[in-house]
C-alpha cells in the first residue's frame, strides 16, 4: 500500500469515528460551573427559586415553573428540603455551555453539597412547552443528596420527574419512557448497588440512557412493591445491597428481574 493511500484512508477513518462520536459527548465542557456562576446574570427571585442566565436569554415566566416544581416535590417526598444545609432557595443556571443538565458537582453532590442546578438550553426551552422534566430531575437530589447508589438517586429523580410531568421527557430520554429497551449487561450490573459511576455514563450516550431508563424502571418497580416509605430505608442505607432483600425479601439480581430486566 502506498503512502498515499494509507494517509487517505486514515483520513476517512478519522472522519467516519466523529461522524458516528459527536464531539460535545466526547470532550470535557470548557466552561466551569464556577465560570457559570460567576458570570450570570439574575433574571428573577421567588420565595424558593432563584433564576440565572448566562449566554442565553432566559423567559421570567420558567420562574413560576420551578416554584411549582419545589413544592410538588415536597409533597411527592413527603419532607422538606435540607435548607439547613443547602441554603434557602434553589439557584438555577441556564447556559449555553451546558450540554447535560446537573445538580451542582453532579455525582459529587454531596461532597460539596450546594442548593445549584446548571440547565442546557433545551432542557430548559423544552420545559417551558411543558415536554422535558429534566429541570425537576436536577433539582431532586436536593431534596435526597444524602445516598449511596448513584442508580437509585437517578431512578428516584427520574420517578419524581415523571410524577410532576406525567409523559413528558427526561435527561437523555427526551421523548419519554414509552419503550422498551433491551438493557445491556454492564449496564444492569450497577443497578442497585454502591459502585461508582462508571466512566461510560459521560461519553457512551446509547449507555447512559439505558442506564436512566433501567435505573427508572427498577425504582418505580420497588416504590410500586413496598411504598415510597420503604424504599426510602433503601435509598438511605449506608449498604443498600445488604438492605435490598431484607426489605424486599429477595436478592438484588432476582428484583432486577422481576422489574423486568
Amino acid at each position: 500500500m502506498s503512502q498515499r493511500l494509507f494517509a487517505i484512508i486514515s483520513v476517512v477513518c478519522v472522519a467516519v469515528f466523529f461522524a458516528s462520536h459527536p464531539v460535545s459527548a466526547q470532550r470535557p465542557r470548557s466552561v466551569s460551573d464556577a465560570q457559570i456562576i460567576e458570570e450570570a446574570t439574575l433574571v428573577a427571585s421567588g420565595e424558593r427559586v432563584e433564576l440565572f442566565q448566562r449566554g442565553v436569554h432566559v423567559d421570567p415566566a420558567f420562574l413560576r415553573l420551578a416554584e411549582h416544581a419545589y413544592r410538588r416535590l415536597e409533597a411527592l417526598a413527603g419532607r422538606t428540603f435540607d435548607t439547613a444545609t443547602l441554603g434557602p432557595k434553589i439557584r438555577m443556571y441556564a447556559s449555553g455551555a451546558v450540554t447535560t443538565s446537573h445538580v451542582w458537582r453532579g455525582y459529587d453532590h454531596p461532597r460539596d453539597p450546594r442548593s445549584i442546578v446548571v440547565l442546557n438550553p433545551q432542557g430548559y426551552g423544552a420545559a417551558l412547552k411543558g415536554t422535558n422534566a429534566t429541570y425537576v430531575h436536577a433539582m431532586a437530589p436536593l431534596l435526597t443528596w444524602r445516598y449511596q447508589s448513584h442508580t437509585l438517586r437517578e431512578g428516584l429523580a427520574d420517578y419524581w420527574a415523571l410524577q410532576a410531568h406525567p409523559g413528558a421527557g427526561v435527561g437523555p430520554n427526551v421523548d419519554g419512557y414509552a419503550w422498551s429497551p433491551s438493557i445491556p449487561t454492564d449496564v444492569v450490573a450497577y443497578l442497585g448497588t454502591t459502585r461508582p459511576p462508571p466512566p461510560w455514563l459521560v461519553s457512551d450516550a446509547p449507555r447512559r440512557r439505558a442506564d436512566c431508563f433501567a435505573s427508572y424502571r427498577l425504582v418505580k418497580w420497588l416504590i410500586d412493591r413496598g411504598g415510597l416509605s420503604v424504599f426510602m430505608k433503601l435509598y438511605e442505607a449506608d449498604n443498600p445491597e445488604v438492605e435490598l432483600p431484607k426489605l424486599y425479601g429477595a436478592s438484588r439480581e432476582e428484583l432486577v428481574r422481576m422489574a423486568g430486566m
